[in-house]
């Protein structure tokens, strides 16, 4: 069964609500499970003494880290189903940004469903409309995130997946030379959020029908015509 971009996000959105255990991937949680987990990785499973310490409670869900996210929907049939190893695809979330053939600085990221972002030794799935699924950690599980609101510092398309079908809207722009505002609203009155420098790659994933303004999902904001040139 061919896996894609769009069905990495349903699998993700699947996922909501459900633990974080370190070096899991789509398993379910057991006792077993958490002691052979602890014993391969103690510094991940030290929570004793704290609110955290709650992984008997989490028996019988499905479980998964931040990559894991990811092998758990390239490894099972179904977002219930249980997961087949692959060691070929068995990398760590630095490992899994080093092997994506497409990729960039996360202001350069496509508007693209199931495109990954990456900051250092962490990975989340990109869902659209400007939000990420990620299994954030043990004290917060798998949640839902504004791309926006996370230091994200990368963007890669995965390399197991299939994006032939994303069908989403992409206009690829190249800044010109100088400093140019990002705004709130795709006019000068708009509030400047942020700024790019010239020769940067941007994804845009609409124009405004006005003032011909770009929205950037990337960068949450509006920039000009004037600055960008469309490649």
């Amino acid at each position: 069964m061919a896996k894609t971009n769009t069905g990495l996000v349903e699998y993700a959105k699947a996922q909501l609500g459900l633990p974080y255990w370190y070096g899991t991937f789509g398993n379910i949680g057991t006792e077993a499970l958490y002691k052979s987990k602890k014993k391969q990785y103690p510094k991940y499973y030290n929570w004793e003494g704290t609110a955290y310490d709650n992984f008997a409670s989490q028996y019988g869900k499905r479980v998964h880290d931040c990559v894991g996210l990811i092998k758990g929907y390239l490894w099972s049939d179904s977002p219930t189903a249980v997961p087949k190893y692959n060691a070929a695809q068995d990398v760590s979330a630095n490992g899994m940004r080093s092997k994506c053939k497409e990729s960039g600085v996360i202001s350069t990221m496509p508007d693209i469903p199931g495109v990954l972002v990456f900051m250092v030794g962490h990975v989340g799935v990109y869902i659209g409309g400007g939000y990420v699924i990620e299994a954030r950690g043990h004290e917060y599980g798998v949640v839902k995130t504004a791309l926006k609101s996370r230091p994200w510092r990368w963007w890669g398309k995965c390399p197991y997946l299939d994006y032939a079908d994303s069908g989403a809207t992409e206009i690829k722009l190249k800044v010109k030379s100088g400093s140019w505002y990002v705004r709130n609203a795709p006019n000068v009155e708009g509030k400047v959020i942020n700024v790019v420098g010239g020769d940067t790659y941007l994804y845009a994933d609409r124009v405004d029908p006005v003032s011909g303004w770009y929205h950037v999902p990337s960068l949450a904001g509006w920039i000009s015509c004037k600055a960008v040139d469309r490649v």
